[in-house]
């Protein structure tokens, strides 16, 4: 009866809290996982080594996020077709978004196979070639394995499209538990190194995805891609609307992703390790915040579609509400960040004050931004969002070494805050203006 009571409500609201509560048990198990990474990361690699691995991975999330926007165009596309009820169109979406990442895959990897092969890495990336001398080899494994995680990866924007995201959440949730498997089996013997931690995880979210081809295309037979239905016609379609989200996601990953790189060519590798376990710490926040706010997105779309505006209006006050407990509990996790890194990692890593204070106005105004930009992303009214981040992306890394100059890496940091409260902003305000009925010119594209 309880149970009954929570799930009660029209078919789009209890799905998505349906998709909430389970998403909660999901990621709450991949927080625990994240937490437990760090430490056992740890033991397996000194601070420099583990600074290095931080920042190689920061590269890799640039090439998997390299599909020019036709993981999250599918999403939204299919969630169409599937509200219409025309199954077949979504299957040739489907196929037609398979062919092409495999079509985008075979380049890209060709292209930084060539650019690792003939440049000099260590250089680039400001490390010791007498303490790490097979960064080359570490490089090319981790971009042979993520090209192949690339096209593999569409599975979980195929059940975003179906308003199922707890899966997509259970997919990666699940190579982040085979991760920790390996990682923990390895920090108990004598041969951890750079190379088999990179093995490990690269190949774990790989292994998943394999996995659950199969077994996906078993139960949902009617989407399973086939060459054949491979329609070039549908790429104008994915790649209008998944162009503006491949520009707000490659502008997000320079804005986020470059800050490891940022600090360990101006500072050293060895300084990225502080600064990555802040951000991960306070990024609890932002987990647990996007578990209610991802399933939004396709019920968005859904609502839209069926021009339910007032669906939208009631959704955006309740979300208000949760956003500001999300506040309060990243004030209280600020007070207490020191007692929870001495449990966490103990006294090996030094966290400033000021970096944890920095990361929690950080994580803020990126779940103000968030809870606004998932509901315009489900509308996909998405031209001011592309534009704005795309400005900050250029502002950002100047203003990174600007500020790393005269405060260290909190600099850094400060930047991040900086650029994001721009769009935080414009987020907001197109978003009221949509359903209010007052967007125009730029504000209604």
């Amino acid at each position: 009866m309880f149970i009954e009571k929570i799930f009660k409500g029209d078919p789009r609201t209890s799905l998505v809290k349906k998709n909430i509560l389970y998403s909660f048990l999901i990621k709450g198990w991949s927080c625990i996982i994240q937490l437990l990474l760090v430490p056992l990361t740890l033991n397996c690699l000194n601070q420099y080594e583990y600074g290095i691995w931080l920042t190689i991975n920061s590269i890799l999330i640039w090439i998997d996020s390299f599909d020019i926007g036709l993981g999250n165009g599918l999403r939204n596309k299919l969630a169409e077709s599937i509200a219409i009820n025309d199954i077949h169109k979504g299957q040739i979406q489907i196929s037609t978004t398979f062919v092409m990442l495999i079509m985008i895959m075979v380049p890209v990897f060709i292209a930084v196979y060539l650019f690792i092969t003939y440049n000099n890495c260590h250089t680039l990336l400001n490390v010791n070639p007498d303490i790490i001398p097979n960064l080359k080899g570490i490089l090319i494994l981790s971009f042979a394995i993520i090209c192949m995680t690339f096209v593999f990866k569409f599975i979980g924007n195929i059940y975003l499209g179906l308003q199922l995201p707890a899966i997509n959440n259970l997919l990666i949730v699940s190579g982040q538990t085979v991760s920790l498997i390996g990682i923990a089996i390895l920090s108990k013997t004598e041969v951890s190194s750079l190379y088999s931690v990179a093995c490990i995880y690269t190949l774990s979210p790989l292994f998943v995805y394999i996995i659950s081809y199969p077994i996906t295309f078993t139960k949902y037979k009617y989407l399973r891609p086939r060459i054949r239905l491979f329609d070039k016609t549908e790429l104008k379609g994915l790649f209008d609307l998944g162009i503006n989200f491949f520009m707000v996601q490659l502008a997000g990953i320079v804005i986020f992703s470059s800050s490891n790189v940022l600090i360990s060519n101006l500072f050293s590798p060895s300084e990225v390790t502080p600064y990555q376990i802040s951000y991960r710490y306070f990024s609890l926040a932002i987990m647990i915040f996007t578990i209610i706010a991802a399933p939004l997105w396709s019920a968005t779309t859904d609502a839209y579609s069926h021009k339910d505006m007032e669906w939208i209006k009631k959704t955006l006050r309740r979300m208000r509400i949760v956003m500001l407990l999300f506040f309060v509990c990243i004030g209280i996790m600020l007070t207490l960040s020191q007692i929870a890194y001495n449990i966490w990692i103990g006294k090996q890593i030094n966290i400033t004050w000021e970096m944890s204070t920095y990361m929690a106005l950080y994580i803020i105004i990126l779940i103000y931004s968030t809870c606004y930009s998932n509901m315009l992303f489900g509308i996909g009214k998405i031209r001011l969002i592309t534009i704005i981040t795309i400005i900050e992306a250029i502002i950002y890394i100047p203003l990174a070494i600007y500020l790393s100059k005269h405060l260290g890496i909190e600099g850094v940091v400060l930047a991040l805050i900086t650029v994001n409260i721009i769009c935080s902003i414009t987020n907001n305000i197109q978003l009221n203006k949509l359903l209010t009925g007052k967007a125009d010119g730029i504000w209604n594209k």
